[in-house]
């Protein structure tokens, strides 16, 4: 089981991202423990990283077409 911060640094995302995807219900087998004393804690299984998708990053290129349009006067 790994922490979420062990996700994050696995997946090479935000801690932010991870948790939004822990209550999105992305990683299956994931709990959540509520008995800590410093607070809820998810831990999550190392065969649920096979599992995500991760987004593709970066600009979405512009179509070539609208590209020649702005350009025409």
């Amino acid at each position: 089981m790994l922490t979420t911060q062990q996700v994050a640094n696995e997946l090479n995302v935000p801690y932010s991202t991870v948790m939004l995807w822990l209550k999105q219900g992305r990683f299956p087998g994931a709990e959540r423990n509520d008995e800590n004393p410093r607070g809820p804690v998810w831990l999550v299984p190392r065969s649920a990283l096979d599992k995500v998708q991760l987004p593709k990053r970066g600009r979405p290129a512009k179509p070539k077409a609208e590209e020649k349009k702005g350009n025409a006067k």
